[in-house]
């Protein structure tokens, strides 16, 4: 799979740890973490609206909206990244949410396992903006936005498997 423009560990290695959510560098290591798993979210919602055929079309007709919604949370994310000057490639960062999306067997073991990393993605939102809102309300409104929209996409497994 072809990343660009991030750059991504090994299989098998970890990504550095982020540095101190007070710094700029803090702050960059958050987005460009938060941004590729929007890119792996934006691709796998595709995938997976093209590959199970064991799920309700609406469900696929749902998976590719959602993925229109990640590209919007990873557009807004990016362009946030580009006025602090903060860059995609300045760490690596891992597929392990891709990989293990790609393991997934059913398209209920897919939508299930989605939705959990949905959600600890959006409590790792509402975390960051507690944070930084006062010291950087304008990233924070970016975050609090996409936590907003996630709701949905936590919610979508059950409408489905309830």
């Amino acid at each position: 799979m072809n990343w660009d423009p991030f750059i991504v560990c090994q299989p098998n290695q970890s990504p550095p740890k982020p540095r101190d959510i007070h710094s700029k560098e803090g702050l960059g290591d958050r987005m460009r973490s938060a941004a590729f798993a929007e890119l792996q979210a934006t691709r796998a919602f595709k995938w997976a609206s093209e590959h199970f055929n064991d799920v309700p079309e609406q469900l696929k007709t749902d998976w590719v909206r959602l993925s229109k919604m990640e590209q919007e949370h990873l557009d807004a994310i990016i362009k946030r990244m580009d006025e602090l000057e903060i860059s995609l490639q300045e760490k690596p960062v891992s597929s392990r949410l891709w990989d293990s999306l790609m393991k997934c067997k059913s398209g209920k073991e897919f939508c299930l396992f989605i939705s959990s990393a949905e959600e600890r993605g959006r409590q790792a939102g509402i975390k960051l903006c507690q944070v930084i809102k006062k010291t950087d309300p304008v990233t924070a409104a970016v975050f609090e936005k996409i936590v907003e929209e996630e709701v949905e996409h936590v919610a979508l497994v059950k409408k489905y498997y309830n």
